[in-house]
């Protein structure tokens, strides 16, 4: 007997008064436990999604380095332009799924991660360089829909102040965990001849992909619905988690606003977003880049190790860069601030760059510490550029669409890293793309220096009454972040 809700029980789904929660007076302690409940039902399920994402994502470079450009026969070029082609994927779909996963609902987020995990076995049948290209863009528009769809869910059920944490925990303990037990499995699978008819960088697609649709598939039993209509929370616990929503969002009469034009190019082309999309882009430029070529790289600095011991080598790396970025997500939560960290992880980035073109291919201790600090400000930067953004965004279809903007147009940053980092630039130890690298990240730093001098001069304009004129027009309650007692979370 089929166990799918008939459409009476459908009809009578739990929803909030919107109304009511407008005046509801919230009580900090009630608050507090609301929170807390949160943070355990919520974070750990897209944690876990996330940690899949990413280790679909990367295991490309592992199954690098264990012989698919070899077996494949792809070109000099062949490899990079495949993994291009995934982020160019990403950065065209993003957006419009965005859009859609706040019409039609969370859903869409583990049908994804099926539809990914599928693509992801696929992989380990692929024959050629046409194969490797196709799966690769499949890859790209079915991973579109959940990172938009993970953060837009967090500023669902989050206040602003509190987003850039948990931001942070659900990337970075994603991140940290792929890149460590994905090279952890590498070496393990690498380590097995045979897995029925696979073998060697095969099996690595193989497992992880099943993995991965197993994940979604029992994620479409558990993946939090809106706050709305949540059927994890009591009904006063909904229509506080709806409460929460309006204290942030100033004069605004409902929580999901109608898209339209007008609203999506201000959300695009705000200061805040343009600076921090170039943020995530310069971002991306070290973490895919690492990502990806990590242990090809590490294979230069120890030409004699075995590919197991280079997978093993890329572990300490993910999980160092892990614990410091989470401190400091941690750091901008309690301080309530985000161009310190931002500005912090941008000069780990030029000190590691830096170590990489002022050594010789020699000097390996002091190139592996490189990488530590290179990965280590890419993690740092990854979500608090993306809770700097999304905080500082209102209404919510901007604050939807703004996770969206920002780590799609980042995707450009993923393909520049890609081709950071070619075959023809490898005997010089890819000395072109660490110049590049280092190059770009000393212009996050005066990008970050930048946007907080205009978020600063903003907020003081507005304590002056330097833009009360804006109340005097029409359709206040769609100001959001333009209202004049919105501040902005430098």
């Amino acid at each position: 007997m089929s166990s799918s809700p008939d459409i009476e029980s459908i009809e009578k789904e739990p929803r909030v008064d919107v109304d009511e929660a407008k005046d509801y007076v919230i009580d900090a302690e009630a608050e507090k436990r609301l929170r807390r409940k949160l943070d355990w039902r919520i974070l750990p399920v897209i944690t876990i999604t996330y940690t899949f994402l990413f280790l679909d994502r990367g295991n490309v470079g592992n199954a690098r380095s264990a012989g698919l450009v070899e077996d494949l026969g792809l070109g000099t070029f062949d490899f990079n332009i495949g993994t291009s082609l995934f982020y160019l994927m990403y950065l065209i779909f993003e957006i419009p799924f965005a859009l859609l996963i706040r019409k039609v609902g969370f859903q869409l987020v583990p049908i994804s991660i099926i539809g990914f995990g599928v693509v992801t076995i696929s992989t380990a049948f692929i024959h050629n360089k046409a194969g490797f290209y196709i799966t690769r863009i499949f890859l790209g528009i079915a991973e579109a829909v959940t990172y938009p769809g993970l953060s837009y869910l967090l500023t669902r059920y989050y206040r602003r102040h509190e987003l850039t944490s948990r931001v942070g925990c659900f990337m970075l303990v994603a991140a940290g965990c792929a890149g460590g037990f994905g090279g952890l499995l590498a070496a393990g699978l690498l380590s097995v001849n045979h897995i029925g008819s696979r073998r060697s960088w095969e099996n690595i697609f193989l497992v992880e992909g099943i993995l991965t649709a197993v994940c979604g598939i029992v994620m479409l039993f558990i993946f939090p619905a809106d706050p709305e209509q949540s059927r994890m929370l009591t009904p006063e616990e909904r229509q506080l988690a709806i409460a929460r929503l309006y204290v942030d969002q100033p004069e605004i009469k409902e929580t999901k606003e109608h898209i339209n034009w007008s609203l999506i190019k201000r959300g695009v082309f705000s200061p805040t977003t343009l600076a921090c999309s170039w943020l995530y882009i310069v971002d991306n430029l070290s973490v895919q880049g690492l990502g990806v070529f990590l242990p090809s790289i590490l294979k230069l600095n120890y030409p004699e190790s075995s590919t197991v011991h280079i997978q093993l080598l890329a572990v300490p790396v993910y999980i160092v860069a892990m614990v410091v970025s989470l401190a400091c997500t941690l750091g901008c939560i309690k301080y309530r601030v985000h161009w310190p960290f931002t500005l912090f992880g941008g000069v780990l980035t030029l000190i590691g760059y830096s170590i990489w073109i002022s050594t010789p291919a020699t000097a390996a201790k002091a190139r592996y510490a490189a990488c530590f600090l290179n990965l280590t400000g890419g993690f740092i930067n990854g979500p608090v550029v993306v809770g700097w953004a999304a905080a500082n965004a209102s209404p919510d279809t901007l604050r939807a669409m703004v996770g969206a903007v920002v780590t799609g147009i980042g995707g450009i940053g993923s393909i520049a890293g890609i081709w950071a980092y070619v075959a023809t630039d490898a005997p010089s130890g890819y000395h072109a793309g660490n110049s590049f690298n280092l190059a770009m990240a000393a212009s996050l730093c005066a990008c970050c220096i930048g946007l907080y001098v205009f978020q600063r001069f903003e907020n003081t304009k507005r304590e002056t009454g330097g833009r009360d004129y804006r109340l005097e027009k029409e359709g206040v309650d769609r100001l959001g972040n333009l209202h004049p007692s919105f501040r902005y979370i430098h």
